[in-house]
């Protein structure tokens, strides 16, 4: 499927919140603040409006603010109104734990591919299971 410019702009809807009071107006010396919802993202050089029924991409420059035609610059503003997306953190490293010098001694006597097994209530020597890929 192919991107236009009034697809990005559907998408970039859904994804602005809404806020009341945004948009205001001047008169002389008085700011009016207008009763609409809008919806508003913002990022270096674009700007996303939606005020119900119409939405618009515009981008800003030093001679004010236009709108977007071309499905580059919608695909470059959708790209720059886009958070980054918080990774989920590695788990702390577990504590370094301090053991015994007996206990170290006895738990290095244990032979390769044997383990410790405490189920029957005295300490016995298990052989360990290999498993296959």
């Amino acid at each position: 499927m192919a991107k236009t410019v009034d697809s990005i702009t559907k998408a970039l809807k859904l994804k602005a919140q809404p806020k009341s009071g945004v948009l205001s107006v001047r008169l002389g010396t008085k700011k009016i603040s207008l009763p609409f919802e809008a919806r508003m993202l913002s990022g270096d050089n674009f700007m996303f409006i939606h005020i119900p029924p119409t939405a618009a991409i515009l981008k800003v420059g030093d001679k004010g603010a236009h709108p977007v035609t071309e499905i580059g610059d919608a695909t470059a503003a959708q790209s720059a109104f886009r958070t980054p997306v918080k990774r989920a953190t590695r788990a702390a490293k577990p504590a370094v734990v301090e053991l015994p010098a007996d206990v170290r001694d006895a738990l290095r006597k244990i032979p390769a591919g044997y383990r410790l097994d405490y189920s029957g209530g005295e300490p016995k020597l298990v052989k360990m299971r290999k498993r296959r890929k």
